[in-house]
């Protein structure tokens, strides 16, 4: 539909009431409305009608440039709305940790982009409490965390995923189906570094019992390499060692702690189109 200045100008460019009209697909009567309203805006006749067509007044030639500088403003507005509807052009910004990374995000993003090639992905590498603040200072658009570490922000739960214990595969506790968490806490300990606030020492703590701790590593792949080489057993998330190559046994975990992974943003709705396009996309295409 178009505006009151685009109309004017159609008028003006026409030289004909009628002509525009036509050129609109509008009624005659709908133009002279628009071009009356757009009068009573400006508080003065911008447009004179005689026998031989329209012509600007005085007041109308003063106005024109104005009012042409305002279609053009329209109508790359509207090609910016229309730019990111089809999200073309457009940077979605996320703070993640590694489980995320490896086994959610590459197969999303690809087919994601697939469907909209013009979009860009950046990704920052963090902890659950360093990107709900990376959110909040507005560094990214939306966070992967996990449940309780959201304060202040909407969220929404991507998947749910549980602790495994990871064990040397030569190691006593491999010939058991399920270990315990006190089996664990006697064992020289790799601990996963989950940030300010560790869900494994929580999940420790929760069963008084406290781990005998000799690593402390942000890297998952690193851990596995550590046990591989028999330097303590571990628990890492099941998502994580899901498909890894490692010598190394994985086991559950009698009553096997576990935590919801959540998206979370300041405002659904003053975030990004694109970036709240991809958050649907990837809840509906998550692999449980």
């Amino acid at each position: 539909m178009a505006s009151r200045y685009q109309i004017v100008c159609m008028v003006v460019d026409c030289g004909s009431l009628k002509r525009a009209a036509d050129a609109l697909g509008y009624t005659q009567s709908a133009v002279s409305q628009a071009v009356k309203a757009l009068e009573r805006e400006l508080g003065t006749t911008i447009i004179e009608r005689g026998k031989q067509g329209v012509s600007l007044t005085r007041d109308g030639k003063q106005y024109l440039p104005y009012l042409r500088q305002i279609v053009t403003a329209e109508a790359e507005l509207e090609g910016k709305r229309q730019e990111l509807l089809g999200l073309s052009s457009t940077d979605i910004r996320i703070a993640t940790f590694t489980n995320v990374s490896r086994t959610v995000l590459p197969r999303v993003i690809r087919d994601f982009g697939a469907l909209h090639p013009g979009v860009r992905f950046t990704l920052k590498q963090g902890d659950y409490t360093r990107n709900a603040q990376w959110v909040h200072d507005g560094v990214v658009d939306f966070c992967f965390t996990a449940r309780g570490f959201t304060t202040g922000l909407e969220k929404r739960v991507a998947y749910h995923d549980e602790l495994v214990a990871l064990l040397p595969a030569a190691h006593p506790l491999a010939a058991k189906e399920k270990v315990t968490l006190a089996d664990l806490a006697s064992e020289p300990f790799v601990l996963l570094d989950e940030g300010e606030q560790s869900l494994v020492l929580d999940a420790f703590a929760a069963h008084g019992l406290s781990p005998h701790v000799t690593s402390e590593v942000t890297d998952d792949y690193t851990i596995m390499a550590m046990v591989e080489e028999g330097l303590g057993v571990s628990m890492l998330y099941r998502r994580t060692v899901e498909g890894m190559q490692a010598d190394i046994c994985v086991r559950p975990i009698v009553h096997a702690p576990s935590r919801d992974v959540v998206a979370a943003w300041r405002s659904w709705d003053t975030m990004p189109i694109a970036t709240r396009r991809f958050i649907d996309y990837m809840s509906s295409h998550i692999v449980s």
